[in-house]
């Protein structure tokens, strides 16, 4: 009795061991064989870009303007515009890697920001003119608001109000859910994969589908329209619509030396 008994867990084990294997290998409509296989690997080309680094704290898009303005509206008009279908095909760092070199041939040589602006000027510059291309909710708009409330109600017990993967049931989780603010996660991923992931799920974790929900609460049904805004609410967890802390501890310290007659 005992043995029939631990061969029936046997079986059971292999049972979800061969699942497994066949989950990892599995594929979905969001283009991704598993979360468990981390597809965060930069996907830059170093010839373009050789200084290629992920920014080490949200980008502004307040000093972006100013790059911007200064290095880029000659071409692309003072109010950007841009291919959005084009911006959201490729990831963010593909975009990154575009603004330091073009894409390698002499047509878009001009686009040899690399030599001309340091990494943040660059990120800056990108992530503001993404966020006008594609648009974003700004500071104390309603819209933001509401978002705020949407995703707080359906989406933060997993990822957390900040977006930093840690609500409250992320220690419950395997693979833990997804952190926003990780430049590395969300740079190699592109819009079109973000809906994608948020529209059908991902496979083998607790991220479900989206698609043609209702949130009762808000009388709201999560369609395509909702789905592109959940994509640019999502990405604004990974820059600044202020000037950054850096800048304004800088700022506050010539305002010291001038105070006490030190400042040039």
């Amino acid at each position: 009795m005992v043995i029939k008994f631990i061969m029936k867990k046997i079986a059971i084990y292999l049972l979800i061991f061969s699942t497994s294997l066949i989950s990892v290998n599995a594929q979905s409509r969001t283009g991704l064989a598993s979360s468990l296989i981390k597809e965060w690997s930069s996907e830059v080309d170093r010839s373009i870009c050789p200084d290629f680094r992920y920014p080490s704290y949200e980008p502004s898009i307040v000093k972006g303007e100013a790059v911007y303005q200064a290095n880029c509206a000659s071409c692309h008009g003072v109010s950007p515009v841009g291919d959005k279908t084009k911006l959201r095909a490729n990831s963010v760092e593909k975009n990154f890697e575009f603004v330091c070199g073009g894409d390698g041939t002499p047509a878009t040589a001009s686009h040899k920001f690399s030599d001309k602006l340091d990494q943040a000027q660059r990120w800056d510059a990108l992530m503001y003119y993404r966020a006008n291309v594609l648009g974003y909710f700004k500071l104390g708009s309603q819209e933001l608001a509401d978002l705020d409330a949407l995703f707080g109600g359906n989406c933060a017990v997993c990822h957390g109000t900040r977006g930093q993967g840690d609500g409250n049931l992320h220690k419950s989780l395997y693979p833990v859910p997804a952190n926003f603010t990780m430049f590395r996660r969300l740079y190699t991923r592109s819009d079109e994969k973000l809906f994608n992931e948020i529209t059908y799920g991902i496979p083998w974790t607790a991220m479900p589908a989206w698609k043609n929900r209702h949130d009762f609460d808000k009388q709201t049904n999560f369609d395509e329209e909702l789905i592109w805004k959940l994509v640019r609410y999502v990405r604004q967890f990974s820059f600044s619509q202020e000037v950054d802390r850096l800048q304004i501890g800088r700022e506050r310290l010539e305002e010291y030396k001038r105070s006490i007659g030190e400042s040039k």
